[in-house]
């Protein structure tokens, strides 16, 4: 899908009342009071990729994070800021596809990516986070041995992909499991703070 179909498509979508994608998810919250909260306790710098409608990053704004969102959906980005002033929480929006984005070397405490997972962008992902720097990840998978599209992803992960996709991360916590017709990846994992540590 071309960048401006992408950005028609989630435009509409975000449109529709759709409270799931306003409530952090399950995931998100457990991964972060295990892996994140007792590491940052005066929070930090955080970059939510293909943010949608802010669920994640309302949540981190609200408990003192600085936080940036990005989204291809320029919908999405308008509501997030209509709710950001409405909660008076700063946030950096832009209104564009995550291959638009400008990743800087070590700039994110914490970089939350939730069902947009490009695999040409993983490197740069993992190189915006600062030593110790998390990435929590949820996105779906191939789980049927068959070769059928996923209805939630065009381009699905296979299994145990993820971990080939982010080797200089130390995994944190990592699982898969069968959802309906396909497949979630769950995972945590953490930039080292020297290269000793990988």
């Amino acid at each position: 899908m071309k960048t401006e179909e992408q950005r028609l498509h989630w435009d509409q979508k975000y449109q529709e009342e759709m409270t799931s994608l306003t409530k952090p998810d399950p995931f998100f919250l457990s991964a972060y009071k295990q892996f994140v909260e007792d590491s940052f306790p005066n929070a930090g710098v955080v970059l939510d990729l293909a943010g949608g409608l802010g669920r994640h990053a309302l949540w981190l704004a609200s408990r003192g994070w600085q936080v940036s969102v990005v989204d291809i959906s320029v919908v999405a980005i308008s509501r997030l800021r209509q709710s950001a002033l409405q909660l008076g929480l700063p946030l950096g929006l832009f209104a564009m596809a995550a291959t638009e984005y400008h990743f800087d070397p070590a700039q994110f405490d914490l970089i939350v990516l939730f069902y947009h997972l490009d695999r040409a962008l993983c490197e740069k992902i993992v190189s915006a986070l600062k030593p110790g720097g998390v990435l929590i990840c949820k996105t779906s998978l191939r789980w049927d041995s068959d070769k059928r599209s996923s209805s939630a992803s065009h381009n699905p992960l296979e299994r145990s992909e993820i971990l080939s996709l982010v080797p200089n991360l130390s995994v944190m916590y990592h699982r898969e499991r069968p959802v309906l017709d396909r497949g979630v990846v769950e995972f945590v994992g953490r930039m080292p703070e020297t290269a000793s540590d990988l």
